[in-house]
């Protein structure tokens, strides 16, 4: 069974299309970016106790508290970049591709449900993924 993409896009409210893009981006920044932000900020900051990574990334423990900030603001970057570009691959190739959320039984196109849902989570308002549902924060783009 096939999704009758048009008439279920035309028929959802604002409300309805924010709600099922705020569920999927609320899942990609806990679960994705957070984690990956916050995995990586160890090391930055040179706060991880496994042995072998401290170990790895010894050259990181002479930088400053500075220095130790823009890499992490870089990292953020990069990260909030490669899900940007995954996302808009969707809309890219929208023959060859979908990505499918499910709510309340029912399948939407979330390349179809958003505008752009690619630039979801890099909205510099309140309404951004990244300022919704983000407990690291670091907004760059």
């Amino acid at each position: 069974m096939g999704l009758n993409t048009e008439e279920i896009m035309n028929e959802l409210t604002r409300e309805e299309k924010e709600e099922i893009t705020d569920m999927f981006g609320k899942m990609v920044i806990e679960m994705v970016r957070d984690r990956s932000l916050d995995f990586a900020m160890t090391k930055a900051k040179y706060t991880t106790v496994n042995p072998i990574q401290r170990e790895r990334y010894k050259i990181l423990e002479t930088l400053n508290e500075e220095q130790q900030e823009k890499v992490c603001d870089l990292l953020s970057e990069t990260l909030t970049s490669a899900i940007f570009n995954f996302l808009h691959m969707f809309e890219d190739y929208p023959d060859i591709m979908k990505l499918i959320v499910t709510k309340d039984g029912q399948e939407y196109d979330l390349a179809k449900v958003s505008e752009m849902i690619g630039a979801e989570i890099t909205f510099s308002d309140e309404d951004g993924w990244i300022q919704k549902f983000s407990k690291i924060g670091r907004f760059i783009l």
